[in-house]
């Protein structure tokens, strides 16, 4: 942390290592500018190695005037209590000493762990808490969560805790300033914010391609932000409480998300994402079941204990049939999603459709599609959409552009009912796996189960038949 910053912060930093778990914790003498509240202020002391992250207000969200918003970041008043929260995300050392395994794929003790699920997550939180003698924060009954905002336990922290901290009182797109690069964050240099409108041509000098190191870092290599906290931006995306679900418009005071859904939120973008995905108001939906190795998450406690129990529930609680009428929908630009797809219905038996344009893309396809993605174009399908009432199943499949689905799968989203289906996506792509497709896929049809994604680096190679077979197992899906 540089010399302004800790003017800034009013930064105290002290070492412990508590019950076998070492954190950074620091103290703050002061609130960020943006911060503002009432009543008696919180200790400044912290505890268990979190930092004290002070009560205040501020607008949660993004103005309309934020290039590459997303329409559900609707601004918003929000007053969040104290909190401490971890400084770093949890690593693979400390997952390992409470659960007693280390799923994540990049392997190193002070490397974030990854490949949890929103589940485990919860899991870790209520474990540690009985470890060290605490009141587990929640209670797990099949598919209804119940967290008890008295508990003293760890705890994930809500989506607007999250986006508090993160923010460490500034007002920009990021807490470093309105651009990003890799000495910042760890993510996809190749693609800072703003690439798209300046990848075929460069429109602006201040976008500017960093280093794209593929891979989890120790979790507090990169300097931290004026709260002390480090990779809350890039690294791993991680975890939070809320059932994802639009914002009011109303101000809120400490909000825990939607009662009901079926995806949880996790923010900050991870060390595939591009840089539009690491901005401060950028929200990502997934599957709570899911898990992937830009997945991760951080802990937090009460400073002062809350009040009542917030209870979820999930909305969707699919069942697979047990003669499953499938079909394999896909939009092909190269062949390689059309090699992954008749090879899904050579396995399956599966009606097969392929998502045309009626005016297909020609010539350069990166400027092309990023064309239509910069003018968010969904472009006419050639011939009529499948009657989707025949079927309880859908297989979609597309080549991942731009960290997103191509804008025909869009206008094929929109163009049909896809409520009550089950629905599992499979995608090609170039080196950023999913991006944030399958995210986008789900806050596009919110009353379809979107299911364990599947993806390939081009062709997939030699190994693409066994794998699919090895995903349809994981899908409930049987071969013929």
């Amino acid at each position: 942390m540089n010399k302004q910053m800790q003017k800034i912060a009013g930064l105290v930093l002290t070492v412990l290592v508590v019950g076998g778990l070492a954190w950074g914790i620091r103290a703050y003498q002061q609130k960020p500018a943006e911060t503002s509240g009432s009543g008696a202020a919180p200790s400044t002391q912290a505890q268990d190695g979190l930092v004290l992250i002070p009560q205040g207000t501020f607008t949660m969200g993004s103005p309309d005037s934020e290039r590459q918003r997303e329409k559900d970041e609707t601004a918003h008043e929000v007053s969040v209590s104290a909190f401490y929260l971890s400084p770093t995300e949890v690593t693979q050392e400390q997952y390992q000493q409470v659960m007693g395994e280390n799923p994540s794929h990049f392997q190193g003790q002070q490397l974030p762990v990854e490949n949890v699920t929103w589940y485990q997550a919860v899991e870790f939180c209520n474990k540690l808490s009985s470890q060290k003698g605490l009141t587990p924060a929640y209670q797990v009954n099949g598919n209804t969560v119940t967290w008890d905002r008295s508990a003293d336990g760890y705890r994930l922290p809500t989506e607007a805790e999250w986006e508090y901290a993160a923010r460490a009182g500034t007002h920009s797109i990021y807490y470093f300033g309105n651009q990003i690069n890799s000495d910042q964050a760890n993510f996809e240099g190749d693609y800072p914010y703003l690439i798209e409108e300046n990848y075929v041509v460069q429109r602006n000098p201040k976008v500017v391609p960093s280093a794209n190191r593929g891979k989890t870092i120790p979790v507090d290599q990169l300097p931290a932000n004026a709260f002390g906290l480090h990779n809350m931006l890039g690294n791993v995306s991680e975890w939070v409480f809320d059932y994802y679900g639009p914002y009011g418009t109303s101000p809120q005071k400490d909000p825990a998300g939607a009662e009901k859904g079926s995806l949880r939120v996790n923010r900050g973008g991870g060390y595939n994402d591009f840089g539009k995905h690491l901005r401060a108001a950028y929200r990502s939906a997934t599957n709570p079941l899911d898990h992937d190795q830009n997945l991760g998450f951080r802990i937090c406690r009460n400073a002062q204990p809350g009040k009542g129990l917030v209870k979820t529930t999930a909305s969707l609680q699919p069942a697979m049939p047990a003669q499953p009428r499938v079909l394999i929908a896909y939009f092909s630009y190269s062949g390689n999603t059309r090699k992954a797809a008749q090879l899904l219905q050579e396995k399956t038996g599966a009606d097969l459709y392929a998502i045309t344009m009626a005016q297909p893309y020609t010539g350069d396809i990166y400027e092309a599609s990023q064309k239509d993605l910069m003018q968010n174009v969904h472009p006419a399908l050639a011939g009529a959409m499948p009657d989707l009432s025949r079927y309880d199943v859908i297989l979609l499949g597309y080549p991942t552009w731009w960290a997103t689905m191509p804008m025909p799968v869009f206008t094929f989203l929109e163009s049909g009912d896809f409520s009550g289906k089950l629905l599992f996506s499979f995608s090609s792509h170039g080196g950023n796996r999913f991006g944030d497709s399958v995210s986008d896929l789900a806050k596009e049809i919110p009353q379809t189960y979107v299911g364990r994604p599947f993806e390939f680096h081009y062709s997939g190679g030699s190994s693409l038949s066994q794998e699919l077979s090895a995903w349809l197992a994981q899908c409930g899906l049987k071969e013929k």
